[in-house]
């Protein structure tokens, strides 16, 4: 009975310790992943403010508003490389 008590008990404290370890490895995982971004800010954190603003952009597209300034910005954005391909090819001439 002693045994298999000392069994059990050893059995959860492996299964403990290797909890443990995997916790552990996340933590490095996390901290490594930090280290080697330039900006220092957590891949996590910057998921879960990607995970709160796309909604938000998401829902001012779909707006009548966010359709009006989108439209707006394709014109300009076409007339500005429409103006930068006719000052490519002057400067070829």
């Amino acid at each position: 009975m002693k045994e298999q008590a000392a069994r059990q008990q050893g059995a959860a404290l492996q299964k403990g310790a290797a909890t443990e370890d995997r916790q552990e490895k996340k933590t490095a995982r996390a901290a490594a992943s930090a280290k080697n971004r330039e900006d220092g800010v957590p891949q996590q954190e910057l998921e879960r403010f990607a995970r709160f603003l796309l909604p938000k952009i998401q829902a001012f597209y779909q707006s009548e508003e966010g359709q009006r300034l989108f439209e707006e910005w394709k014109i300009k954005k076409e007339k500005s490389q429409s103006n930068h391909s006719k000052m490519s090819c002057s400067r070829l001439s």
